[in-house]
């Protein structure tokens, strides 16, 4: 990879502020000689691109680079410039994820929860009401797809209170129906001569042992306890279909979520961070993202006074779309000279109430004009593996079954959230988001055969969306429309 000039990306460090973190650094300078580029060559459009989260600094100075090779063009007086923000930690986070699920330990627990919620859910693989055997099990494991056949059993059954004969879920007796499953779980622990009081250690805490210590619970009881919160999730109308919900519960209980917490939260905070007040604050310290709005706001004025033209896109993949909404919400307090043409915004992982709060009030008060969102259609989101046989769902549907506070968090980019229909018509939230995607722009993969090729994109990967070819043209095209 060729690595772009700095006037093509500004490096974000620890706390959204100029300090170097990586191999590569940007400060205060380097953004003055960014509006001097601009200046000195008549620049009449400027593309800022944010990259997705959980992305290393390798990754997003790759991202700079496709961004300068595609919009950069001095011909037609268009810059582009990337926020390389490096939140880098996606790889460690599936690796821990592929690690962790080839673990016989696992293994264990996870083919005994499929198996019990199975039962209650009545999922299993002779329609009779029996249990899923372990084979039945480690051949669907084995698809590239698992469990999605038995999942439509699912689908298909309008009866919510109760199937096979079990209750579904007693939110009226929470504590009898968990020693109920207790009861089922140690009774099918002992059938498999497995020892249900066999102990493993848990996300939870152990009061008594010290924040170092994991809580150590039987067996039976963190089956029981997984398959508890799997069931709830479907009483509650929260979950992502049969597999990757027990997944993702088992995760929650086995520590995996932690990692991913953490650096989800982390990234949030940076995204934040970045355009927080740089009162009182000088050289690396300056927080970069407000740094680069005085200067831009100050060259868009020069520009405005002189009679000439000047554009400005964001751009946002996955995460980014979080940085540009406090971007805008930066610009609306503190930069309100500053006009925006297009907001763009690829697969976007922001949560709806964060767009809401500082999206759709920027739009409304003028601060960007039009809004654009590519993303995937449900069928394709729910093909796009995390981890091939073990979370088979896209990133987003993980950031909202675990890397977020709640449970089924809502996520702008998520197809089946925004579409606002069934289990999910019940949100006002989904409503607003709904209604503001619909009055403006939406492009769904696969489509290129759409009569407006600013339409087009056929992305059936989360993270490919900014180096998809169809997808950047269509962004080109977009930005062309003025």
């Amino acid at each position: 990879m060729t690595n772009p000039e700095k006037i093509y990306y500004i490096n974000v460090g620890q706390g959204g502020t100029f300090k170097k973190s990586g191999d590569y650094d940007s400060d205060p300078s380097d953004i003055d000689n960014l509006f001097k580029h601009l200046d000195d060559n008549d620049i009449e459009r400027l593309l800022v691109y944010f990259h997705g989260g959980l992305v290393n600094e390798t990754s997003g100075m790759g991202s700079a680079e496709v961004m300068r090779a595609n919009f950069a063009d001095a011909p037609s007086k268009t810059h582009a410039v990337t926020f390389v923000w490096e939140t880098g930690l996606w790889e460690t986070i599936v690796e821990n994820l592929s690690l962790k699920s080839t673990e016989s330990q696992f293994g264990k627990v996870l083919n005994f929860v499929i198996k019990l919620v199975g039962k209650r859910l009545g999922v299993d693989s002779r329609g009779g009401g029996e249990t899923l055997d372990t084979a039945t099990i480690e051949t669907e494991k084995l698809k590239d797809y698992p469990f999605a056949e038995l999942s439509d059993q699912l689908k298909n059954s309008t009866d919510r209170g109760s199937r096979g004969g079990s209750i579904l879920f007693d939110e009226e007796d929470e504590t009898g129906f968990f020693a109920d499953l207790k009861k089922d779980s140690d009774r099918m622990i002992r059938a498999e001569s497995e020892i249900e009081e066999e102990e493993i250690e848990v996300a939870e805490t152990d009061p008594d042992g010290g924040d170092s210590k994991g809580l150590l619970l039987t067996l039976g009881t963190l089956v029981a306890k997984i398959a508890f919160a799997v069931l709830k999730r479907y009483a509650k109308e929260t979950h992502h279909d049969f597999y990757p919900t027990i997944v993702e519960e088992t995760f929650r209980k086995l520590y995996i979520d932690r990692i991913g917490k953490w650096g989800w939260s982390e990234m949030k905070e940076k995204a934040q961070q970045m355009f927080a007040d740089n009162e009182g604050r000088s050289g690396d310290d300056l927080h970069a993202g407000t740094y680069f709005l005085k200067l831009l706001e100050s060259h868009y004025e020069k520009r405005q006074t002189v009679g000439k033209k000047f554009t400005i896109e964001l751009v946002g993949h996955s995460a980014g779309s979080i940085a540009i909404c406090n971007m805008l919400a930066a610009t609306s307090e503190n930069f309100r000279q500053l006009k925006y043409n297009n907001v763009v915004f690829l697969a976007p992982a922001c949560r709806t109430d964060l767009f809401i709060a500082k999206g759709i009030p920027a739009k409304e008060n003028g601060i960007f004009k039009k809004f654009k969102m590519f993303t995937m259609e449900e069928q394709y989101e729910k093909k796009d593996y995390c981890v091939k046989y073990l979370y088979t769902y896209s990133l987003l549907y993980l950031v909202s079954g675990l890397f977020e506070e709640e449970t089924d968090a809502k996520i702008m980019g998520l197809h089946e959230q925004f579409k606002a229909e069934g289990r999910y018509a019940k949100f006002d939230e989904l409503k607003v988001i709904n209604s503001f995607i619909t009055n403006n722009k939406l492009a769904l993969s696969k489509d290129i055969a759409n009569a407006d090729n600013s339409m087009w994109t056929d992305s059936l990967r989360h993270g490919d969306f900014d180096n998809n070819s169809a997808t950047l043209k269509s962004i080109l095209s977009t930005i062309n429309i003025i």
